[in-house]
């Protein structure tokens, strides 16, 4: 930077300065662009085991995750210019805007709508921002709001990249145009990304294809996927680990198969919206679902890399089915003092294997996979007493972490994923 700044050339008078966005818009504007990406976080994590596309659905994890990301940018930047730093905006339209657009009738209709309706109308809000607040007074906004056009921009054009495959392969139906316009037509009722535009007369009606959003309680996968419903028996039927080939293969076959955790995730983060929780709960746990995501992309690349397809991997969804009839605390409880908190041992011995046969690539993915369970597991303890008190649990938590964990014990150590009765 020069000195002095040059935000205002010193032969302009001062009442020429009339464009830039003042403090109090930049309140307005930033907390509108807040509430849409941490709205879009909700949606995505809902969505996320409804879509089984499986390419599509990693871009979900990876957005809810960069979306937090942003989220947790405009959070530092308002609580320094208002108080409290979250606040819904006051425009019903902006509101029914993130509310609708849960309801989409499918997942390439919802894909549509947020990467070619709301996310390109986003950047281009906060590229206008970008260059017409004060430079150097607001540069803490214009340093979020830089970093976040980045992302953004990144995700636009891998998933415009997919959904002009899928176009041109016939998988849009009639639903996903009349879902588009719906979603434009909300966008114009809130007078755009800003508020500023001018709005239509009469509201947006929604089109025949609306589908109210149900929770859900099965993991979608897309075609490729032949043995979806095989169990095999994630803790039964192993090969022995001294057959150190047979067994490498089957302990990154299972890798594949974690977007059911990242899947389980979602739900919890889903239903916990509904509850009081402060926003660095779901700060964490999109770092936790992204995480399980790439550990998951991690087998694919080990079997591709092995001439094994990873499509016909068994994919356990009676493990997903099974987690989510349980209450979001129970199912985050399972999952990170169950699953992740008992897998140590079992991966110290594969470390271990792997660096004495000098596998290089087998050892630094279960190093990096280790790295990311100790900090699930700090999830874990740091969370559920949160969670306990923001839904009202009258068990105390160490009551609660023992009957879970006898539940974990004998329904998912045995593989026996029991349904309860409706």
């Amino acid at each position: 930077m020069s000195f002095p700044p040059e935000s205002i050339p010193p032969d302009v008078p001062e009442t020429q300065i009339i464009d830039e966005i003042d403090i109090d818009s930049n309140r307005r504007l930033l907390n509108r662009y807040r509430y849409i990406e941490q709205r879009s976080m909700r949606v995505l994590a809902g969505w996320l085991a409804k879509a089984a596309r499986f390419e599509l659905k990693c871009e979900i994890g990876r957005a809810i995750w960069e979306d937090s990301l942003h989220v947790n940018g405009l959070y530092l930047r308002l609580r320094e210019i208002q108080s409290p730093a979250f606040q819904n905006p006051a425009d019903p339209a902006l509101l029914r805007l993130m509310e609708e657009i849960l309801h989409a009738p499918n997942e390439l209709a919802l894909a549509v709508a947020f990467w070619r309706v709301l996310k390109p109308a986003l950047c281009a809000a906060m590229e206008k921002h970008e260059s017409t607040t004060f430079p150097n007074s607001d540069l803490p906004s214009v340093y979020a709001i830089a970093h976040i056009l980045l992302d953004e921009r990144a995700q636009i054009a891998r998933i415009e990249k997919l959904l002009v495959q899928w176009e041109a392969e016939r998988r849009f139906d009639s639903a996903v145009a009349p879902w588009a316009d719906y979603i434009h037509a909300l966008l114009r009722d809130a007078g755009g990304i800003t508020g500023e535009a001018t709005r239509p007369a009469a509201p947006a009606i929604a089109p025949a294809v609306r589908r109210n959003f149900v929770p859900p309680n099965e993991a979608a996968r897309d075609e490729r996927f032949t043995n979806a419903e095989t169990v095999a028996g994630i803790w039964g039927n192993t090969p022995n680990e001294a057959d150190y080939g047979e067994h490498t293969s089957w302990e990154f076959e299972r890798y594949s198969t974690e977007m059911l955790a990242a899947e389980t995730i979602g739900l919890v983060m889903f239903q916990m919206t509904a509850v009081p929780i402060t926003w660095e709960f779901f700060y964490d746990l999109a770092r936790h679902l992204y995480d399980e995501v790439r550990h998951g992309l991690m087998g694919y690349e080990w079997m591709t890399l092995h001439q094994h397809d990873p499509y016909k991997a068994p994919q356990a969804l009676a493990v997903f089915r099974w987690r989510s009839q349980f209450t979001p605390v129970e199912q985050y409880g399972m999952l990170t003092m169950g699953n992740e908190a008992n897998v140590f041992p079992y991966r110290l011995r594969r470390l271990e294997a792997h660096r004495q046969l000098g596998h290089r690539l087998n050892e630094q993915f279960v190093r990096y996979d280790m790295a990311d369970e100790t900090q699930h597991v700090r999830f874990g303890k740091r969370w559920l007493p949160e969670m306990l008190k923001a839904v009202g649990e009258p068990r105390s938590l160490k009551q609660f972490t023992k009957e879970i964990l006898e539940v974990w014990h004998e329904q998912y150590a045995t593989g026996k994923y029991p349904l309860q009765a409706e």
